[in-house]
């Protein structure tokens, strides 16, 4: 072996045992043992913490501290109880050291001395923590410490020299020097055969649950969520619908879940015990938690111990970095871009995955797609028979956690491409009970039950729908489905109110503007009316104003839709 890492593993036994391991803080972040085993802490957060204390007088630093660093802005019992789980993952990182490498107590965090040394920096080491960037809002405390500690390595690099001897000298700021010869940069490989992991939370399994169990379940999941943020780098995806969004779903592919955390709730007498059943991008399941039973003065113990044991085990995941990142929800997303680019190129990767032997019923995706092409006038929907969304959903095991999901965009797609009301609300119906606070299932109901005269069952689901998905990326269009249901109420106020607020989140969304002129028109307004109608056709110079209508018509009382066409006429639009 030649290199750097040579110098380390070329020394006797004793002599490594003496030097300790290795910290790389200059660049990329590494810990090497004196055997050459790498112990680097696989989340930045833990990284940092380590970091600072590595580099605190004595290598010790006052819990209180580490606390108020990363998590300043929020409660005390929340970010010592997040501290806690970090330090416990922590020792985990870094146990090719020695089980006694990081130590603590009720009041100090420090490290055993003598473990691990500091490499001294160098003219061409890299950026200190180079690449730590931490997406938390309440670390403002470790943002200025990184801040005032890369100005002063930058001007110790300038200004000071290296003095003989200077193995284990210790300066003002805390650093802790070593002899170059002796603990020169180890030469690892970084790994580039996997891309990050990222989770999406799904919706809890579960039977009729009464409003305080839901919510007793809700805030397991929401704490077990707030955990994993705080604890690890791992990417979440709140596939929930919850009214707090934990990120956003991404567009971009190689950013989207690479596994799908999913709830499971039983009742056991007077108990409710949860479950939690890891899934792999295969759908296939790689780990399943031991039931246990929700109390709710014990929930942030729950998710911290759940939160522990699933992070082990995806800690020792490796996900390939050619593998489809087109899982439904992500796919779902770009066809609500309302892109007409990313909707075909969606297409023509769910037809490739077919053609690759992924699971038949991922085509219902595409099927979806063709319910935003006839709808935003993109082009000619393709055309799918109602055997073949029978069969479909028939090829989805009862056991599929994506089932309810499939069972919803199905009955969309029978209710606005086939006209067949009666396979919709079966499918919509049975997608409610397997689970009951899917949002995007709860907006397809709404619009149904509105396309079957039962105005008061639309609002019901409409209302849910807008309490569930307040966090979803596609909330937009639960908008649109209230101006389409406030206007078959004749409240042409609210209908506005509605459709407004959706061209407020998506101001090129056709459906939108559609809603807004026509509640517009309803009202009187004929001058705004104009401006939205002016709007559409400059997005879609060819759309089919008069298809809409008649289908705005058909599924609005025979009072409302007349009125809405005679003012469609008045005003040109058709």
């Amino acid at each position: 072996m030649t290199g750097p890492s040579a110098d380390i593993l070329m020394q006797n036994k004793d002599e490594r045992a003496a030097s300790g391991a290795v910290a790389v803080l200059d660049g990329v972040v590494r810990i090497v043992s004196p055997e050459g085993i790498d112990a680097t802490p696989s989340s930045p957060l833990r990284q940092a913490i380590l970091a600072v204390v590595l580099l605190s007088p004595n290598q010790s630093k006052p819990r209180r501290s580490l606390s108020e660093m990363f998590w300043g802005g929020i409660d005390r019992k929340r970010a010592s109880a997040n501290l806690r789980t970090a330090l416990n993952m922590l020792r985990r990182d870094l146990a090719p050291l020695g089980g006694d490498a990081l130590q603590a107590d009720r009041s100090a965090v420090w490290l055993k001395p003598g473990k691990i040394h500091v490499r001294p920096a160098s003219n061409d080491s890299g950026e200190f923590l180079e690449g730590i960037d931490l997406e938390l809002n309440s670390c403002d405390g470790f943002e200025e410490w990184l801040r005032d500690m890369r100005v002063r390595r930058g001007v110790s690099e300038n200004l000071e020299t290296e003095p003989e001897n200077a193995q284990d000298q210790e300066d003002h700021s805390g650093f802790r020097k070593a002899s170059v010869s002796r603990l020169s940069a180890p030469d690892i490989a970084l790994s580039t055969s996997s891309r990050p992991l990222a989770l999406g939370l799904l919706p809890a399994l579960h039977a009729p649950l009464s409003a305080a169990e839901s919510l007793r379940v809700q805030s397991v999941i929401d704490a077990l969520a707030r955990f994993t943020m705080g604890v690890s780098w791992l990417t979440l995806h709140d596939l929930r619908g919850c009214e707090e969004p934990v990120a956003p779903l991404p567009l971009k592919t190689g950013t989207g879940p690479t596994h799908l955390l999913e709830p499971l709730v039983e009742r056991r007498g007077r108990k409710l015990m949860l479950t939690l059943r890891l899934r792999d991008a295969a759908s296939r399941l790689v780990w399943i938690s031991d039931p246990t039973a929700i109390v709710p003065e014990h929930t942030d113990e729950i998710a911290a111990s759940s939160a522990e044991s699933m992070l082990e085990h995806l800690s020792a995941s490796m996900i390939s970095l050619d593998l489809p990142d087109l899982f439904p929800w992500t796919a779902l997303t770009a066809l609500f871009s309302l892109d007409t680019d990313a909707i075909r190129r969606t297409e023509t990767q769910i037809a490739r995955m077919c053609e690759a032997g992924a699971p038949e019923s991922i085509s219902c995706i595409g099927h979806f797609a063709q319910v935003f092409k006839e709808n935003e006038g993109v082009e000619v929907a393709r055309r799918i028979t109602r055997e073949q969304l029978c069969d479909l959903v028939a090829s989805v095991p009862q056991s599929s956690p994506m089932l309810p999901l499939w069972q919803s965009l199905a009955g969309y797609c029978a209710h606005m491409l086939l006209g067949d009301n009666d396979l919709a609300k079966a499918f919509l119906d049975a997608s409610l009970e397997r689970s009951p606070t899917l949002s995007l299932n709860l907006d397809h109901i709404a619009v149904l039950r509105m396309s079957l005269g039962d105005l008061k069952g639309a609002e019901e689901a409409f209302l849910q729908c807008q309490r569930v998905g307040v966090g979803s990326p596609w909330r937009y269009t639960y908008d649109v489905t209230g101006s389409m249901l406030y206007m078959a109420k004749g409240d042409y106020r609210n209908s506005l109110h509605f459709a407004n607020r959706a061209l407020l989140r998506k101001p090129r969304f056709v459906g939108a503007l559609r809603y807004a002129m026509a509640g517009f028109a309803l009202a009187g307004n004929a001058k705004d009316a104009e401006i939205m109608h002016s709007r559409i056709l400059r997005l879609r110079p060819n759309y089919d104003m008069g298809g809409w209508l008649e289908s705005m018509v058909r599924r609005s009382p025979g009072e409302i839709g007349q009125t809405l066409s005679r003012s469609f006429q008045n005003n040109g639009f058709i």
